[in-house]
């Protein structure tokens, strides 16, 4: 995704120091913490799992109604 540097994304609450930081930004300006960010392979498997899901819980609607 593309992060534009002037667009307002809204803000979040570091879990470290609990100062409000823009969305947009993964390192605390205040304590240095660092949100971290899901490589590619960690989305793949979320994207798997989601797709593993709503295919058992398909199963068991049609074994369920059939």
């Amino acid at each position: 995704m593309r992060v534009l540097a002037r667009k307002e994304y809204g803000s979040r609450e570091c879990p470290s120091c609990a100062c409000e930081i823009p969305q947009n930004v993964n390192k605390c300006p205040i304590c240095g913490y660092l949100f971290p960010v899901a490589t590619p392979r960690q989305k793949r498997m979320r994207l798997w799992g989601a797709l593993l899901m709503l295919g058992l819980i398909a199963f068991l609607y049609l074994l369920r109604y059939l």
